[in-house]
């Protein structure tokens, strides 16, 4: 497979013999991911159901019909090509609830498949389709979803009309589909696609395709995008034009990449009365991660800062402010789950400090910030930290229970005090006093600053390393990638000598020749070489986590660039390389298998793009 990106007459390319697909969203939840042969069912057209809270899917895939062979795959930015032997090309873009594809230079008919579903809705009882010429060049596709195949009851009807078309032929067939990313993963991997027709090509062929529960809505939307599909790419290309000039096609990318999960949440006027209301942020990844993950979103903010999204990432900031409970934890996710996260609300505050640094480095304070948004982080923030140290509290430090930490699942056995956790107490302490000091106010952690910060380096600091954390299930020599994120949060924890010490021991235990830390020792006897899926048995037990990875090469560069500049280097190449030309291209995976650079896990993480955004403005 050929892929290449292309941008502001910027150009890079690559062959690969990897399986990928390009990913783009409609930022409104919704999403596109085609590439030749499909590797998971969460591939296809979606688009946001916000009752469920769930992608819902419509298209499968378009084939064409000739035999043709495809080449691959072309980002553009504001839109993406599919291309074949003897010069077809596909192009798509998403805008609002419609997809408009373009195909060039291929006479023949094109294959339309289509598998009505939520994501993670694997009945196949009771799916009826049914094809209808409504006018002119409108086709209307209705799916009726009943809960059995006796047809009783009816549970839900959806509608995909397509404008354009000058004929189709109907063909009404079901086929056996086998995923093979999905049956590795452990997950649903076998499912019946349904082809509906035939779309007729005379060289050229311009479509809109809008999906949803209103068929006369749908039919208005679908022919307004149509007639308006040309200054909607154009809009498109402007925007995309206008947002990413930096030269670097791996940071555009990477940019582009996080402004697709960049979202607005509407659930509509009706819903507005019932209290529900529309929420701009940061989804933590698609196709599955579909939700606002506190941690996640504020690791990621850094990057739209660095893109001076300054007014955004304020909004975000404060609403985080706004959530903070009287244990000084913020919600783990929007919407809710039962877990809880104990390190959330550090990175709130170290998103914090990061916006009053940039801030103040452009001379913009007064502009973003007035005296009340000062008193209100001041005011969290001792909320926050008196919260946590009365309930989060166990022998002076700040202990989390399993799967409370950013390795949050039960087979990563990391509970007790954590390394970072720590960190960012302190971090959030140095960012008080240094409120004080600039308003003139009472400095209530001045002492206590220092104080925990001796503690810490006298209970975690041994023999030239840091423990990853104490009072767990795990032995305190447990060696983990954590300590990167704990420098991160304050460097001021250790002597740059003693740090170099600590990375030293870190990086032989844990590094991986290509270009990666492990999530774990390879010495554990819980270090697991390849992806394991579903069963979370390698997620925080070997997985290498591409965000930890760049924050890693970030701390590196911070601290001595000369000495670790072969590791920064490694990592910078593998988490280009797997951006650019692996999984969904353009996109950053969540994870990798220790053992080799793989795309795994969720194929578009956010804050894997965000901290590669990161580490390539560090290293200007």
């Amino acid at each position: 497979m050929h892929v290449v990106h292309s941008h502001y007459n910027k150009h890079v390319d690559e062959h690969t013999d990897r399986p990928v697909s390009f990913c783009i969203s409609n930022k409104k939840g919704g999403y596109l991911a085609l590439g030749d042969e499909h590797f998971t069912q969460m591939q296809g057209l979606f688009f946001f159901d916000t009752d469920a809270w769930s992608p819902y899917k419509c298209v499968e895939n378009l084939r064409l019909d000739s035999g043709v062979k495809m080449l691959g795959i072309r980002n553009h930015f504001h839109s993406v090509e599919r291309f074949y032997v003897g010069g077809a090309e596909e192009e798509f873009t998403l805008f609002n609830n419609s997809m408009i594809y373009s195909l060039h230079r291929y006479q023949g008919e094109v294959s339309l498949e289509l598998d009505f579903r939520h994501l993670f809705d694997f009945d196949e009882r009771g799916r009826i389709y049914s094809v209808e010429k409504a006018r002119g060049d409108l086709i209307v596709i209705r799916y009726d979803k009943y809960s059995d195949d006796s047809r009783q009851h009816l549970d839900r009807t959806r509608f995909l009309v397509i404008k354009g078309a000058s004929g189709f032929s109907p063909v009404g067939s079901w086929e056996h589909k086998r995923y093979e990313y999905d049956a590795k993963r452990g997950s649903k991997s076998e499912f019946y696609t349904y082809t509906a027709l035939k779309l007729h090509s005379d060289g050229e062929l311009h479509l809109a395709f809008t999906f949803g529960t209103d068929k006369d809505a749908c039919m208005a939307e679908a022919g307004h995008s149509f007639e308006n599909r040309k200054s909607y790419l154009h809009a498109m290309k402007k925007y995309m034009d206008h947002s990413l000039q930096s030269g670097d096609l791996a940071f555009d990318a990477a940019m582009k990449a996080l402004d697709d999960l960049l979202v607005t949440v509407d659930p509509g006027k009706e819903a507005e009365g019932q209290g529900k209301k529309a929420r701009t942020g940061v989804f933590a990844g698609l196709p599955w991660f579909y939700q606002f993950w506190s941690r996640d979103e504020l690791i990621s903010l850094r990057a739209l800062m660095i893109d001076k999204k300054y007014k955004r990432v304020k909004d975000i900031l404060f609403s985080y402010l706004d959530a903070i409970g009287d244990d000084g934890l913020l919600p783990n996710r929007l919407p809710s789950s039962e877990v809880k996260s104990v390190d959330a609300t550090g990175w709130l505050f170290i998103r914090i400090h990061d916006l009053l640094a940039d801030l103040a480095r452009d001379r913009l304070v007064e502009e973003y910030l007035n005296v009340q948004d000062l008193i209100r982080i001041r005011q969290g923030l001792e909320k926050a930290l008196r919260g946590m140290t009365h309930h989060k509290s166990r022998d002076g430090f700040i202990v989390g229970n399993l799967q409370e930490s950013w390795m949050d699942t039960k087979e990563a056995r990391r509970s007790g005090a954590f390394i970072e956790s720590q960190a960012f107490l302190l971090a959030m302490m140095r960012l008080h006093n240094e409120l004080s000091r600039t308003s003139g106010s009472r400095q209530l952690f001045s002492s206590m600053e220092d104080d925990f910060a001796m503690r810490v380096k006298e209970s975690f600091f041994k023999d030239g390393r840091l423990m990853d954390s104490l009072g767990g299930e795990l032995p305190e020599e447990t060696v983990r990638p954590n300590i990167f994120l704990a420098y991160y949060a304050y460097p001021n924890l250790l002597s740059l000598e003693e740090w170099k010490s600590v990375f030293d021991k870190v990086l032989d235990e844990t590094w991986l020749d290509w270009g990666a830390l492990a999530s774990i020792s390879h010495k554990s006897p819980y270090f697991r070489q390849e992806y394991t899926g579903q069963d979370d048995q390698s997620y925080h037990n070997g997985d290498s986590w591409y965000f930890v990875n760049n924050i890693a090469a970030i701390a590196m560069h911070r601290l001595d660039k000369y000495r670790y500049a072969k590791y920064i280097n490694r990592i910078l190449h593998a988490s280009r390389e797997e951006l650019l030309f692996s999984g969904f291209v353009g996109c950053s995976s969540e994870i990798s298998s220790a053992k080799a650079m793989r795309s795994e896990g969720c194929l578009s993480q956010a804050w894997s793009a965000a901290t590669l955004v990161e580490l390539l403005h560090e290293l200007r």
